[in-house]
């Protein structure tokens, strides 16, 4: 391990990382550059005109474009710490990619400059390869974000956080917001809830937070006005600042400048339920989500958070179809209404210890839940009034597996995908595809990408998913890569919506997230 600014080399999976000295004047022309580049395919009239990219969080910028930038800020760099922090560049092209990796410290909250300039790593990502980076063989701190700038428009950037209590992979953000919400989180006593706030631009910002709890909304002092400086990352611990609540919903709202925010939510297991999940918030609240991955597994409770952040109430239907759905045998929506600033919990299987909301902010949905088999979800608002959604999936820490797993809806389908950083190690790896239609078959095949090769899964090529249907496939059970990590293409006739799921074979490790999907469209709202 290396101190910020030290060159090195740095072995990473099946790619070579270099870190350089660059002038400091080079470095930020570089990435401003990048990062208006960013900007301007996020933009409405831009490349992706049917579906800008700050629709979707989960969107690759596109086989038409040059480049793209990815943000991953979710993660710690010290020996001991809880949550440690890698990237995952994977190239499913026939040409090699190079990605800078801008890797920063924390900055101290209440700080008017960065603690230290982001020391930049150049990683080789060999043509049908994954190339990965742990961030704390380059910058020693307890937290640490990365900028990755990649010169392909179909390289995805994934993080992967590991743990003594759990792991967590999930892609990077691909835009920057005014404001980001989290439906979910918790501060009761054997929880930790830290947000990060990443500005990697040279400007500054200025952001504030508020709290949904079940005793109304709570805006700390503190956190009325955090200055985040100007290519930087600043790191709140709400467990500190809304001590001992069941259940939170989070709102990080920008005052000035533009953000990337993050959440890392641990349990230590001292009341039943161990886990770590990592990700970044949803950075727009929306009227339709959807929701491949409900578990099949034993032991594994599901819950769906909806938060509304608006000044309005909201009226949510709540559709779940099981696998092996049929028109004849569904079952009417689950109507609730969420009341302003506030937030509501389904749970679908009283198993499992995940702090839910109190009365009268939890609903049992334990009744639409199948006796037998997977389902996925589908929210849709009613009135107009946009909220944001996330699933968690926990398995007590007596289950085998046990852990949390977090991850926001989708608000897109895509007839491709790419999901990186799957491991050959044991865990169970589940790919789970959903066709919404109402009325067409999709069929689907998925192929490994892994040492400079594409192998088509010959038991998934092509897989038929039926209206409104659900296939979820152990694909580590199919693959067989000659390396230890391979990415996954999975490609459809028809817009579908994809997730992957990771179940580690014993102890703790549970991990759920949507795949990135390539020229996403807009969900129709017909399909619900």
């Amino acid at each position: 391990m290396t101190g910020a600014g030290s060159p090195q080399e740095a072995a990473v999976s099946r790619g070579a990382a270099r870190t350089v000295r660059w002038p400091l004047a080079a470095v930020a022309v570089a990435m401003l550059i990048g990062l208006a580049v960013a900007d301007n395919q996020s933009d409405p009239q831009g490349a992706l005109a049917v579906l800008p990219s700050r629709q979707a969080t989960s969107a690759a910028p596109g086989p038409d474009a040059d480049g793209g930038v990815w943000y991953c800020s979710e993660g710690t760099s010290l020996p001991g710490e809880f949550a440690d922090h890698s990237v995952i560049v994977a190239n499913p092209t026939s040409e090699a990619v190079a990605a800078a990796v801008s890797v920063f410290p924390e900055t101290e909250l209440g700080s008017a400059s960065p603690s230290a300039e982001p020391v930049v790593v150049l990683l080789d990502v060999p043509a049908r390869s994954e190339s990965s980076l742990r961030l704390a063989e380059v910058v020693a701190s307890r937290y640490t974000a990365a900028l990755v700038e990649v010169d392909s428009g179909l390289a995805v950037v994934e993080q992967r956080v590991q743990g003594p209590t759990g792991v967590d992979v999930a892609p990077c953000a691909t835009r920057s917001s005014a404001v980001w919400h989290f439906a979910a989180g918790s501060t009761r006593r054997d929880a930790r809830l830290v947000f990060t706030v990443f500005n990697p631009f040279p400007d500054r910002a200025v952001v504030r937070f508020a709290f949904s709890t079940d005793e109304g909304n709570r805006e700390p002092q503190a956190l009325r006005g955090v200055l985040v400086p100007a290519r930087s990352l600043v790191v709140v611990d709400a467990t500190d600042m809304v001590p001992r609540f069941e259940s939170v919903a989070t709102t990080v709202e920008s005052l000035a400048g533009r953000v990337v925010a993050g959440r890392l939510q641990l349990f230590d297991g001292s009341e039943g339920l161990e886990g770590l999940t990592a990700g970044p918030g949803v950075p727009e609240a929306r009227m339709q989500w959807l929701f491949p991955a409900g578990p099949a597994d034993e032991g594994i409770a599901e819950h769906l958070f909806l938060y509304n952040p608006t000044d309005q109430e909201a009226s949510v239907g709540v559709a779940l179809r099981a696998d092996g759905w049929s028109p004849e045998e569904g079952q009417p929506p689950f109507e609730v209404l969420v009341p302003p600033r506030q937030r509501v919990a389904l749970a679908f299987a009283e198993v499992g210890e995940y702090p839910l909301p109190a009365a009268p902010f939890a609903y049992s949905a334990e009744a639409l839940h199948p006796s037998q088999g997977g389902f996925w979800l589908g929210v849709l608002v009613y009135n107009g009034v946009p909220i944001a959604a996330e699933r968690v999936a926990a398995a007590a820490a007596s289950s085998s597996p046990a852990g949390v797993a977090t991850a926001a809806g989708t608000s897109v389908v895509a007839a491709q995908h790419l999901v990186a950083g799957n491991r050959a190690d044991g865990a169970e790896s589940v790919l789970v595809v959903v066709n919404p239609s109402s009325d067409s078959i999709a069929l689907i095949s998925v192929s490994a990408i892994a040492d400079g090769q594409i192998t088509p899964v010959a038991r998934l090529h092509p897989r038929e998913v039926a209206p409104r249907g659900r296939v979820a496939v152990p694909v580590n059970r199919l693959v067989d890569p000659a390396g230890s990590a391979y990415a996954l293409l999975v490609e459809s006739t028809q817009p579908v919506a994809v997730s992957r799921s990771l179940l580690a074979s014993s102890g703790t490790g549970l991990a759920t997230g949507a795949a990135v999907s390539v020229d996403p469209v807009l969900l129709d709202p017909s399909d619900f």
